[in-house]
């Protein structure tokens, strides 16, 4: 029944937006201002447009200012019906003469409430569309158990939270979560998300087709997405906030404070907190220190090359329950004016964290004629230290012209040792890891005759990776032939310089066309040295060919150009990207290689609008790829505790190609979404490896091969079900993988990797003291190679929500885990309790966290390769309640 109802509704929908979609030449428009008894403008207000039989041929809303323009196909009678919530709803008869282009109506509507015990209730409706904008109401999306922006941006249709606090909506990575149109934290917004409280909002404010420079909206053809607080008029031009402090069994403790002030041209967003009880109230600080969402620039994937990585990540299972932490930050974000066309936003941050970690693998190897086993026990400790400063100026010269620079500093450490057992020797490794980091970017802005834009880019940056690296013993076998070697050393140093210019013309034509076409030029400087060694009969030795100093500079003159047609409800384009490459590498022994590739890149597109909010889409992409620096070193790099890694010595061109087709549709106001794509790649020319493997290492080299292919279906879809108050989203996944490798005396292999998630949630929205939200994900990975291994795991949830009385909340959640490896399938139970209490009109509140009920020691994994599987276990945070005081200002 459902189903059939929301088949009719597309139905009609479609009709609706494919006569919208029809060429203007041949339309007949209605326009006209809609304004209440005060004569106060209203926006958002719905017109629709019926014809004779009462079937709906046109639609829109109200913008700002009241106004609206509407378009019917021919002449004839015509009902158009204006409605807003809160006011009387008025059906005006009209009629379209076929000498009349332009008819002009005014509306005032009448407002009206609603009774109810006494008290009227104003009704707002919660979602209305203003062009590519969704406006949701705040207070209509909370169900009452909200504390921060994060809760309740779960309660959109179509948003995904991720445990790191990324958010998603639909397919698309959120840009930004702007402030009444300021963005305080680049991509770190979950600095805010996570910390905000949600008793300011009024909106949030979905931004479709969104443009991160103002003089490209309606001119580039962008996808991006982000999203808008708008602030609650008494929330406005005063300081506010909340501080917190609690403590629990076994010396667990959390501490924050949040101090925030929220004015047309002054916004302060101030955070501290600490807690070493799994929390992490502050996301990815990466994203804030190293991606620009504020300033169309150049070099996006600039970033010096990280050697070696030793870490004993938590996967598949939240991180919070495995995550043995003491951190300490604190965040300041402040944008002010510089006069009336300027402003300035200064960002800083500071963080501490030490990450401990308690694990047990065991790893089977079989392939070919090789069979082995590995047991290895780490508890280790990774001690990090953060902060950077960045200062985001944009300034208005003149209405069409624009500057913004961004300036970025960042300077951070890690130091990971760790107490290591392999197959039951047991010794210590350190690896001490530093990062220096600058960034300034430029770009000067002009917009002409309001279809043409140019953009002037300039950006310099330097990036440094420091590692020293040393473990207490030998543990690998008979690489080198000496038997009294008693510890390893290896000093890295790891850099880039990189500076670009670019000229970037877009040309939007009078019939929709875009031309673009783009000139720059880049330069790029790697240099890596490394310094292994080991120490034996109280000597150190430096091996042959272990041994990296070079150096690696890549020019990259380059020319861009496109054209983009638009034929009514059809779109096609097609991207040329010239190359031309001067690359010179100068290895160990100071020879000096020089080359000078030149290549074409293509990019054709096409896109079907069948309606605006029904498309079709195809793409096509042929790429040429430059190696980078660890391609082309030539010496062996360690890059973890037991594995060493060379690259082929010489330049090379990565030659790829994929296509892909994509169908999309939508509800206007995001009630329901659905997509589905297909993609295929090849890789005409891949870097693989040919690698000696043994029980004690692993020795890897590159070499070039033709082939290797990619392809992948994917589902997405949303639905608001009115009728059982709440969203149900289901998502799909499938991928497969062809490869090749050497290993040991194997010859070339194919390997063959297939991968499927399936995933469905549902998540109420009750105007009631109960609510829920339930889910569950299926995984499977199977490698088809010497041998069959496969793995499978599985994740379900279920938060339950109740609100006692307006003061006492609480909420139980549940969480299932299944982990299927090759011998063994295990369960895991989870639940977790928080209730709060407040008073005083909520300005106090008590607050009982209760982690691990069932006080679950420890989980394992699996997982699976090519050359056999393994499993890992971790040790878990221990049952623990921790009772907190929040106090609101």
């Amino acid at each position: 029944m459902i189903k059939s109802k929301v088949i009719l509704h597309k139905k009609g929908l479609a009709l609706l937006l494919l006569f919208i979609s029809y060429n203007s030449f041949s339309q007949y428009r209605l326009t006209g201002v809609v304004t209440d008894t005060t004569g106060a403008a209203i926006s958002g207000a719905s017109l629709l447009v019926k014809d004779s039989g009462n079937s709906i041929v046109s639609y829109t809303n109200s913008e700002d200012k009241g106004k609206y323009t509407i378009t019917v196909p021919k002449p004839g009678e015509y009902t158009l019906v204006v409605n807003h919530l809160g006011y009387k709803k008025i059906e005006d008869k009209l009629k379209v003469a076929s000498q009349e282009e332009t008819i002009t109506r005014n509306f005032v509507l009448e407002e009206v409430g609603f009774m109810l015990k006494e008290v009227v209730i104003e009704a707002e409706a919660p979602v209305r569309s203003r062009g590519d904008t969704l406006v949701y109401d705040a207070k209509a999306l909370s169900t009452g158990k909200e504390a921060v922006v994060e809760d309740l941006l779960k309660n959109i249709p179509g948003i995904t939270v991720q445990k790191d606090g990324k958010i998603f909506y639909g397919d698309s990575e959120v840009e930004k979560v702007m402030v009444d149109g300021d963005d305080l934290f680049n991509k770190g917004y979950p600095l805010l998300t996570k910390n905000m409280p949600v008793q300011p909002l009024d909106k949030v404010e979905v931004l479709q087709n969104y443009s991160k420079n103002k003089h490209l909206k309606g001119i580039e053809d962008s996808k991006a997405v982000a999203l808008n607080l708008t602030i609650d008029e008494k929330f406005r031009n005063i300081w506010f906030g909340n501080a917190t402090a609690g403590y629990g069994n076994d010396n667990r403790y959390k501490a924050s404070g949040n101090l925030m002030n929220f004015s047309k041209n002054y916004k302060n967003f101030l955070n501290v907190n600490g807690n070493n009880a799994g929390y992490d109230y502050v996301g990815d600080i990466a994203s804030m220190r190293y991606n620009s969402a504020d300033i169309e620039t150049i070099g996006l994937s600039s970033r010096t090359a990280e050697i070696m990585n030793i870490s004993n990540s938590v996967s598949r299972i939240d991180e919070a329950r495995a995550r043995f932490n003491n951190a300490r930050s604190g965040s300041l974000s402040t944008i002010f004016p510089l006069g009336q066309n300027a402003k300035l936003r200064l960002n800083g941050f500071l963080g501490f964290d030490e990450l401990n970690t308690y694990q047990n693998a065991f790893t089977v190897a079989n392939f070919e004629n090789t069979f082995f086993e590995n047991t290895e026990v780490n508890t280790s400790k990774n001690a990090l230290r953060k902060g950077y400063v960045s200062a985001y100026l944009n300034y208005d010269i003149s209405a069409t012209q624009m500057l913004q620079t961004l300036s970025t500093f960042n300077s951070g450490s890690n130091t990971f040792t760790s107490d290591y057992t392999f197959n039951g020797d047991s010794t210590r490794e350190r690896l001490e890891t530093g990062n220096t980091y600058f960034d300034q970017q430029l770009t000067y802005t002009r917009k002409w005759k309001s279809r043409n834009v140019i953009l002037l880019k300039s950006r310099f940056l330097t990036d440094r990776i420091p590692q020293e690296y040393g473990i207490d013993d030998y543990l690998l076998g008979g690489l080198f032939p000496n038997d009294n070697i008693s510890a390893i050393g290896n000093a890295v140093k790891s850099s880039k310089q990189y500076a670009g210019l670019e000229a970037d013309f877009k040309l939007k034509q009078k019939n929709s066309d875009l031309i673009a076409f783009t000139v720059g030029y880049q330069y790029n400087r790697d240099n890596l040295a490394t310094r292994f060694s080991f120490f034996a009969d109280g000597a150190t030795t430096e091996p042959q060919g272990f041994q990296s100093d070079t150096e690696y500079t890549v020019g990259d003159l380059y020319a861009k150009s496109g054209y983009t047609w638009k034929i009514k409800k059809i779109s096609l384009g097609a991207n040329f990207n010239a190359h031309q490459l001067f690359n010179r590498f100068e290895n160990t022994n100071g020879e000096t290689r020089s080359q000078s590739p030149f290549f074409i890149n293509t990019v054709v597109n096409g896109t079907w609008e069948v309606s605006p909010d029904n498309v079709l889409s195809a793409n096509y992409i042929y790429n040429i790829q430059n190696s980078g620096i660890i391609q082309v070193n030539d010496a062996y790099l360690l890059t973890s505790s037991r594995s060493f890694s060379r690259g082929l010595g010489a330049f090379n061109q990565l030659e790829s190609s994929s296509a892909g087709l994509n169908f999309t549709t939508k509800h206007y106001l995001n009630r329901y979404s659905f997509s589905a794509g297909i993609t295929y790649g090849r890789q005409n020319d891949i870097i693989t490896y040919r690698s000696q493997i043994n029980q004690n290492l692993s020795l890897s080299e590159a070499f070039i091969i033709r082939g290797g292919e990619q392809s992948s279906i994917n589902l997405r879809s949303h639905f608001v079900i009115k009728k059982l108050k709440g969203s149900l989203a289901i998502d799909a996944l499938g991928t497969q993988a062809i490869y090749y490798n050497q290993v040991n005396e194997s010859g070339l292999r194919k390997n063959t990797m297939y991968s499927q998630i399936y995933s469905l949630r549902w998540r109420s929205s009750f105007k009631s003291a109960f609510n829920f939200n339930t889910g569950t994900e299926w995984n499977f990975s199977q490698i088809q190679s010497d041998n069959t291994f496969n793995n499978t795991s599985k994740y379900t949830y279920l938060d339950l929500q109740y609100t006692v009385t307006d003061k006492l909340r609480i909420t139980a959640k549940g969480e299932h885990y299944n982990f299927g490896g090759v011998d063994n399938n295990d369960d895991y139970f989870f639940a977790d309790i928080e209730a709060s209490y407040s008073f005083d009109k909520d300005k106090y509140s008590i607050g009982l966290d209760v982690r691990n009920l069932f006080n679950t020691k420890e989980f394992t994994t699996y997982s699976v390769s090519d050359i056999g599987y393994s499993s890992n276990s971790f040790r878990l945070l221990p049952r623990y309640a921790l009772l907190s005081l929040r106090y609101r200002f």
